[in-house]
């Protein structure tokens, strides 16, 4: 168990190296409850019922209503199902799985030091690493309670970047999440999460004009031989 912890904290250790701090940008806003989300986004993970078309999860998830015994002691959310992360439960570690993302925000009840986040490129490497300790905030209010502590993390590609997933580690009692709500990428199908059939037409026109010029070039190789 040990030598797996320790691969396991090695491995993190090196993402956290691996993941690059200019390619999105991360704000937060304090509240209890959820400020929600921002401008223009849509709902996309509430488990209160499935999630939006392209989104998936791995890994260790659980979902809860209220408290749950030797995990968390306080409903940090609100009165409906959320989920989390915790190293009381046999996997500590889940990815939400998304669509290509411009921006993508959720609602991170209580904000502890043990709460580590990856965001994820399209091909599902960290581009960014998340901590208590990397987020700009009202201390302040943060020290006087769980109405500081509970706050809506928003994270936005940066320009020639996309989001392609999160991962989250509860390397405490829990990491504790609801309410996620992005906007998808430019040319992104909301309805699957593909490229609109526009984007599909410049791919496919792309592809046979490839094909066009491979026919050339056989046809020229044959006239010459």
């Amino acid at each position: 168990m040990t030598d797996t912890f320790t691969s396991f904290a090695l491995a993190a250790i090196a993402l956290i190296a691996s993941a690059d701090a200019g390619a999105v940008t991360v704000t937060s806003i304090a509240g209890a409850p959820d400020p929600g989300p921002l401008a223009g986004q849509i709902m996309v993970e509430t488990f209160d019922a499935s999630a939006a078309a392209g989104f998936s999860w791995t890994g260790g998830l659980a979902t809860a209503t209220g408290t749950v015994r030797g995990v968390h002691t306080t409903p940090a959310l609100n009165s409906s199902r959320f989920g989390y992360v915790s190293s009381a439960n046999p996997d500590p570690v889940a990815t939400l799985i998304t669509p290509a993302l411009r921006t993508i925000s959720f609602y991170w009840g209580s904000m502890d030091s043990h709460n580590w986040l990856w965001v994820l490129g399209a091909d599902l490497q960290p581009i960014h690493f998340v901590h208590l300790t990397t987020i700009n905030f009202d201390t302040v209010a943060y020290t006087l309670g769980s109405g500081g502590r509970n706050r809506r993390l928003a994270i936005t590609a940066d320009a020639g970047e996309t989001i392609g997933g999160l991962r989250f580690w509860g390397r405490g009692r829990s990491f504790e999440f609801d309410d996620f709500a992005a906007t998808l990428a430019p040319g992104i199908s909301p309805e699957s999460g593909v490229p609109e059939p526009a984007s599909w037409a410049m791919l496919i026109a792309g592809m046979g004009l490839v094909g066009a010029v491979a026919r050339r070039r056989n046809r020229q190789v044959q006239v010459a031989s």
